[in-house]
């Protein structure tokens, strides 16, 4: 589709769009009946507007994207030392096993160079033998009240990499994963593309179906419902070098964390804020579109209500706690 073809589309589609609005508030909202049905009258007409909203902001960041540019075969990559935090609260022996043994196999000119921490904020004398029996560090933490965030940034105090990854329990990394995402931090491409990354953000991959697929029969046929974000919205975040974070599968400049003030405490969403606070302190975060990791989503309707309510939560929470729409610190385009 031609250029011309394509703007007086999405026209048309701003127009009747606005012209659905305007009649959906004059003609369908129920004034005359009761405070609760003309509330959810009301809520219901506000989440439409946000929806639209919402659509044609990502029609906006589409066309205005330019595909980020890649570390190259011949570049000049330094390997420093990496520092691998796999988080743990309450999840099975078994289940941190597949992860640390994958870990142990992560491909790096200099294997000497690779720390493999179990961050464990229950202190359970399983995951120590755990982390003995693969001659990895393990880093205990007893009484955590910052949940997830509390243990990243105990983690954080005993350990001293430049590069920092994050993995939750159950993301299990490719072995090729270092030698993907490290050659972004190389000077030669930070020279090149003139810009100084704070994190790259890996895809969220999973290994078992989603309830969607599942219950649709479909697993062959439709992707996961979470690639949507992972491998197309937060794609074109990076054109604004405003990738979100994710929360794990995931690559920083220890600097950046120091500079964003640590992983943040006063959330539920900490990865979302952080990634926030990163582009705050001047730094740029870019998404890749191949997965480097995988893991394993929720399959349970009650299961995905509490994480996406917990999601909902916290961002609405983070977006408070960093004056999100106000703050001078972003440009709008970030915003």
């Amino acid at each position: 589709m031609s250029m011309r073809n394509k703007k007086l589309l999405y026209l048309c589609a701003f127009i009747f769009s606005v012209l659905y609005l305007l009649w959906r508030g004059i003609y369908t909202i129920p004034i005359n009946g009761s405070i609760f049905v003309t509330t959810y009258g009301m809520l219901l007409w506000f989440s439409e507007i946000l929806s639209i909203a919402t659509a044609f902001i990502m029609i906006w960041n589409k066309e205005s994207f330019r595909e980020e540019p890649k570390p190259t075969v011949g570049m000049h990559v330094d390997y420093p030392d990496v520092d691998i935090l796999i988080t743990t609260h309450n999840e099975e022996v078994s289940l941190l096993y597949k992860t640390i043994n994958a870990c142990t196999f992560l491909k790096y000119p200099d294997q000497k160079k690779v720390h493999i921490y179990i961050c464990d904020d229950m202190n359970r004398p399983e995951m120590s033998e755990l982390a003995r029996r693969f001659k990895v560090g393990y880093i205990g933490l007893e009484h955590n009240k910052e949940a997830k965030a509390g243990n990243l940034n105990n983690a954080m105090l005993h350990s001293s990499s430049p590069l920092v990854a994050t993995f939750d329990a159950d993301m299990v990394p490719y072995s090729d994963f270092l030698l993907k995402v490290v050659p972004y931090f190389s000077s030669d491409f930070k020279q090149r593309q003139n810009k100084n990354i704070g994190f790259v953000q890996t895809p969220q991959s999973f290994q078992n179906v989603d309830i969607f697929q599942h219950n649709l029969f479909s697993e062959k046929i439709i992707p996961n419902e979470q690639d949507f974000f992972s491998k197309e919205l937060n794609i074109l975040n990076s054109g604004h070098d405003s990738a979100i974070y994710t929360g794990s599968n995931t690559l920083f400049l220890r600097q950046a964390i120091v500079d964003a003030g640590g992983f943040p405490t006063n959330t539920f969403t900490e990865d979302f804020q952080l990634g926030i606070q990163v582009n705050e302190a001047g730094y740029a975060s870019i998404s890749t579109d191949l997965p480097m990791a995988s893991g394993i989503t929720p399959n349970d309707i009650a299961s995905v209500l509490k994480q996406r309510i917990r999601w909902a939560r916290g961002m609405i929470l983070s977006v408070k706690n960093l004056n999100l729409f106000f703050t001078r610190k972003l440009t709008w385009r970030k915003k």
